[in-house]
């Protein structure tokens, strides 16, 4: 054989990042092996800076404080106020895209660094839930960080969170229930010690005002209602009792839900109604009542004088008689209706009395539909209004216009969307019980992936695999050999007597013409190790008219 040794500059060496994608499949029992962790994580109303001394949840002493911590830590750092402070979240966020809904129990599924690498590649994620007792689910990401079951068609759900122009589930709803906490910048170290149980408050919201869970931060006033956790079809979630006398949410006017005839709109929510035969209890309507600030007038010619007592404070007064929507009960019947002040379209359906029903209530092509649990049940025939029903009405719910019809009972996921869903679009929102398709989130960056649903997060998970995106640098080094180098060769086969003792080379090897065959290339440090080696596919002869360049790639 025969050697060229080249020594590179830095101009022969070059070098490219790229990402590879390595495919990792693990069952539950190598989860440990593989550093995989999962943790089941419970909300507690308990203050953190108790956890050591004090009870959590009534226990003493404090129960799995790590896994409680925990869900304050995932909490924190993905989910709250995650719309209103996007920078101040890990991972990329896709406004339009992405969901964030964290319940009272989830559970973290935490990938190390060493397998998710730079992050886990989008629509690689693959975790499957078995075991005894619950049903099987195999559940993939989207791309955008939200899980979901294989083999849903997200379309057959509504997924366009502008088209949700009003969603009070309430997803913090169970961070309410138990309101006789200490906080830790009020009275902490004034009366009580902070984590103390305050005495004679029940979970109970007198007069409060919060967003609601929708994109569009619509504010509720809520009025003496309190706040339970109701069984759904698929698990557990905040709900809202109303007492039946003076309890109700109110929402100010808005053009949102300025629904005239012609215009596609559909509501949906869970009730649960206790009321008498002859009882009539309102859901949620928009009509009756809207606020106003009455004009304070003086006498003729004078200016407007906000001297008087009590002006340009707002105030309840009827509105005009057309309504664009108004959802009751009367015993175990559900009405729908709809007004333009002359003319008013209603229809009605049988609805179960007290337990949890889901109710929707769709307006599409001028026609009213109800539907119970899923499946439609009450139609009307075209509406032929003359004018429009707008108003400017508050919306109420758990009451007609804030004074009358008090609901005794309970609502959980109330929804109201400026299109008309379609007939599986709305079994689908009954039967995910939370109208979303979604059962989680995976934060790829981070290599967290979570269970939210109440549906689902108790599941066993049984295979978990994904993609781990690793950057990797392609080395490039390029060889040059001028035109007279490597014409010799030490090779046996070239000698006259074909041993390794003879030295004299055959007459063939000796000629102008004599060029041998490239098959080896070897990169060395400057101590004379052997770094690298390739084998070409094939000899190649060098030319003896040009310089040839040997371009060697390898990756790290």
């Amino acid at each position: 054989m025969y050697s060229a040794y080249k020594k590179l500059t830095a101009q022969d060496i070059g070098q490219v990042p790229f990402n590879a994608y390595k495919q990792y499949n693990f069952d539950s029992s190598s989860f440990s092996s593989s550093s995989l962790e999962i943790y089941t994580t419970t909300w507690s109303s308990a203050s953190i800076y108790s956890f050591s001394t004090g009870a959590l949840d009534g226990v003493y002493p404090p129960a799995d404080t790590a896994n409680s911590l925990r869900y304050f830590q995932l909490d924190h750092i993905f989910y709250k106020d995650w719309k209103l402070s996007l920078n101040e979240r890990l991972g990329h966020i896709h406004y339009l895209k992405h969901k964030r809904e964290l319940h009272k129990d989830s559970k973290i599924v935490s990938i190390p660094n060493g397998l998710c690498g730079g992050r886990i590649k989008p629509s690689t994620f693959n975790l499957y839930l078995s075991g005894s007792g619950f049903s099987e689910y195999n559940l993939i990401d989207d791309s955008y960080g939200n899980l979901y079951i294989s083999g849903s068609n997200l379309s057959d759900y509504n997924t366009d969170i502008r088209a949700n122009i009003l969603k009070i589930g309430p997803e913090k709803g169970f961070k309410k229930y138990d309101l006789n906490v200490i906080n830790d910048e009020f009275e902490a170290g004034l009366f009580y010690r902070r984590g103390k149980k305050r005495i004679n408050i029940i979970n109970s919201l007198t007069k409060e005002s919060i967003i609601d869970d929708s994109y569009f931060f619509n504010l509720l006033n809520y009025k003496n209602i309190t706040l339970s956790p109701q069984p759904l079809i698929k698990g557990t979630f905040s709900g809202i009792d109303f007492n039946g006398v003076d309890s109700g949410i109110d929402i100010e006017n808005d053009e949102k839900f300025h629904f005239n005839p012609g215009d596609d709109f559909t509501i949906s929510l869970w009730a649960n109604i206790s009321q008498s035969s002859t009882e009539t209890s309102y859901l949620i309507s928009k009509s009756t009542t809207q606020t106003v600030i009455p004009s304070t007038y003086s006498h003729r010619n004078a200016p407007t004088t906000t001297s008087t007592p009590g002006s340009n404070q707002t105030k309840d007064v009827p509105s005009s008689p057309q309504f664009p929507f108004e959802i009751y009960s009367t015993g175990n019947n559900v009405y729908f209706s709809r007004s333009d002040g002359n003319n008013t379209f209603i229809i009605s359906s049988s609805l179960s009395t007290g337990s949890m029903q889901h109710i929707t209530c769709r307006v599409t092509s001028s026609q009213l539909e109800i539907f119970i649990n899923g499946v439609g049940s009450g139609i009307s025939g075209s509406e032929t209004f003359e004018r429009d029903t707008q108003n400017k009405a508050n919306v109420y719910i758990g009451s007609k216009g804030g004074n009358e019809n008090f609901l005794s009972g309970s609502l959980s996921q109330i929804n109201i969307y400026d299109t008309a869903l379609t007939d599986v679009q709305v079994l689908n929102h009954y039967n995910s019980s939370n109208s979303s398709p979604y059962v989680g989130n995976i934060f790829y960056e981070s290599g967290i992936a979570t269970l939210t649903h109440p549906g689902y997060y108790s599941n066993p998970i049984e295979n978990i695999k994904f993609q781990g995106t690793h950057l990797i640098y392609e080395n490039e080094y390029q060889c040059t050999l001028e035109e007279h180098e490597f014409n010799y060769t030490l090779n046996t086969s070239a000698r006259k007597n074909k041993n390794l003792t003879c030295q004299d080379i055959a007459p063939f090897a000796t000629g102008s013409n004599f060029k041998p065959y490239v098959t080896t290339v070897g990169l060395y440090n400057e101590e004379g190790e052997m770094l690298v080696v390739g084998k070409l596919g094939q000899p190649t002869r060098m030319s003896d008219e040009t310089d040839t360049t040997i371009i060697i790639r390898w990756d790290k």
